[in-house]
């Protein structure tokens, strides 16, 4: 018997629980596309102002895409565990103009351009099944416009101010902005998009509620249940960061496991995709599906699919058959670089009592002090070789996909600027301006240049040989390194030095905001590292909703 669709827990029901209920006919694709579509409606832009989705596809073109997949499976046709499962995807994923939505990195810039198709990873998904049914809000260009002041690798400073940039229009020329001021720029805002707040604070953004960034809206909107799992993509944290502050399990995989081609790029050297989800194992099949050697994308070349991460996840190694290091200089104690907003006492204290429990109770083993072999010093460099670098991959990997697009209003960093600087009313607003990273993109040297190369030499001896390289290399019994991953950045470092991590969820803040454990292995044992983060979710409790909106709400739908 079918049951009401108001009896579906949207905030926690994870891939295998969908599709249970989907294959006994108590729900269907239709309904669950229709329900979350009016649960977007009511909390985007209205009601709680949420503001993690972009755009969402044209009701009719998505409900007959969820109906004849529910006629596919009413024959006995299933394509996947995926089938049938509404997604949310980042707005810097190409979707196929055919979906109605564009890609726009929350850029006005790149408003009405024209993909070629979608990305490969999102038609690897759809061709298993997979409902598109939003493109979620992000930092604009992935974080790569401006100055980010809660970015820890600036000199900026935290800021504060008004609540977001509320557009009355799509059209920069007719944007609306009066009565408005800006914070700038800030984790989840994009002038697209507006800004982004968490949905675990009551009063969001200006009280506390920083979402991360740069796949905010992909994090913010899974955890209030406007999808069963979520795209995002990470160059230096944008996949970990957010979820980590949204409760949920996430991966950012080695780079070159999931193809970029359809992605708006800031660095082919660091950038990959990665999901997000409830469990371990949604993230897992997520991994699966989307693996597999493109054409478009050299780095996937030679690398077989992921293909035995679901059964990992579903029965993984007991906690004690691990070992893990814990760097605590620059990291757990006094903290190097630390992230904007969060509760960073109360997440070592929490951190440091998990870790006992783990150890104690579950027979993980610790190592801790597996510090990296870096000074205050190098770290300092650190941050100016990885920004040299990534302004140059920028400037080249973003000429190569504007000039890859069939419509658009801008074909180079150059007209990115220029229009930025037309339309700085909306693109540049006081206090979310300016677009420094492009500017010092502009100006930075070729990419086949000396000073690159150099660059690049410096920053693998920094951020992998004396860093995470040297914690495996002079720990061989590790299988691990975990961080507390509000405590001295180490998304910078993983993302720097191409490492596949995951993050799970740790604990809360007294404001409710969520913060998570960052797992790393070393370099292609995403394998290893699903097992981990699996055998931890099975000794923890099941992660916090958003309290605010669970108290609006509950779990039900509309």
């Amino acid at each position: 018997m079918p049951i009401s669709i108001s009896n579906f827990d949207f905030l926690q029901t994870s891939i295998r629980e969908v599709q249970q209920l989907l294959k006994e006919g108590k729900i269907t694709s239709v309904q669950l596309v229709e329900a979350y579509l009016n649960r977007i409606e009511r909390d985007n832009q209205a009601g709680m102002a949420l503001r993690a989705v972009i755009a969402t596809a044209p009701r009719d073109l998505v409900l007959s895409i969820a109906s004849g997949l529910d006629e596919e499976r009413s024959r006995g046709e299933i394509r996947s565990e995926l089938h049938g499962i509404p997604v949310l995807v980042k707005d810097n994923i190409a979707t196929d103009p055919e979906l109605g939505m564009d890609t726009t990195a929350g850029s006005f810039a790149l408003k009405d351009s024209v993909v070629p198709a979608d990305a490969f990873v999102i038609a690897r998904l759809r061709k298993a099944g997979a409902i598109v049914i939003a493109k979620t809000n992000l930092n604009e260009l992935s974080g790569w416009k401006g100055l980010l002041k809660s970015f820890p690798l600036s000199n900026s400073s935290s800021g504060s101010g008004p609540r977001y940039l509320s557009m009355s229009t799509n059209n920069p020329d007719t944007a609306d902005t009066t009565n408005n001021t800006f914070r700038g720029p800030t984790n989840g805002w994009s002038a697209v998009g507006g800004q982004c707040s968490s949905a675990y604070v009551e009063g969001g953004f200006d009280n506390g509620g920083n979402p991360f960034g740069s796949s905010s809206g992909s994090a913010v909107g899974l955890s209030v249940g406007w999808g069963v799992v979520a795209v995002g993509t990470d160059t230096l944290g944008s996949v970990n960061g957010p979820a980590s502050r949204a409760a949920l399990y996430a991966v950012r995989p080695t780079v070159g496991r999931l193809s970029r081609s359809g992605v708006v790029p800031i660095s082919l050297d660091h950038d990959t995709v990665g999901p997000m989800g409830s469990t371990t194992y949604d993230i897992a099949l997520m991994l699966e599906v989307m693996s597999g050697e493109d054409v478009n994308d050299r780095y996937t070349h030679r690398l077989d699919p992921l293909s035995n991460l679901t059964s990992i996840a579903s029965d993984p190694p007991p906690l004690s058959s691990f070992t893990i290091g814990i760097p605590t200089r620059h990291f757990l104690d006094n903290p190097t670089f630390k992230y904007a907003g969060g509760c960073p006492s109360d997440c070592k204290m929490k951190f440091k009592e998990v870790i006992q429990d783990l150890h104690e109770n579950h027979g993980l083993s610790i190592k801790w002090d597996t510090d990296m072999d870096l000074d205050s010093e190098d770290i300092k460099e650190f941050k100016d070789v990885i920004t040299g670098k990534i302004d140059i991959d920028f400037k080249e990997d973003m000429n190569i996909y504007l000039k890859s697009l069939k419509e658009s209003k801008v074909r180079n960093v150059l007209d990115l600027a220029m229009f930025n600087d037309k339309y700085s009313s909306i693109e540049l607003p006081p206090n979310e301006c300016c677009q420094e990273r492009i500017l010092s993109a502009l100006s930075s040297p070729p990419r086949n240049s000396s000073e690159h190369q150099d660059l690049s030499s410096r920053l693998g001896e920094l951020a992998d040989d004396r860093s995470l390289g040297y914690i495996f290399k002079t720990n061989p019994e590790i299988d691990a390194v975990v961080f507390a991953h509000e405590l001295g950045a180490p998304s910078y470092w993983v993302g720097a030095a191409k490492y596949p991590a995951g993050v799970v969820p740790l604990g809360y803040c007294s404001n409710g905001l969520p913060y998570g454990m960052l797992i790393v292995t070393r370099k292609f044992e995403e394998d290893k590292l699903i097992g981990i983060m699996a055998a931890y979710e099975n000794v923890m409790p099941k992660r916090q909703v958003p309290k605010p909106y669970y108290d609006r709400y509950g779990t039900e739908g509309l």
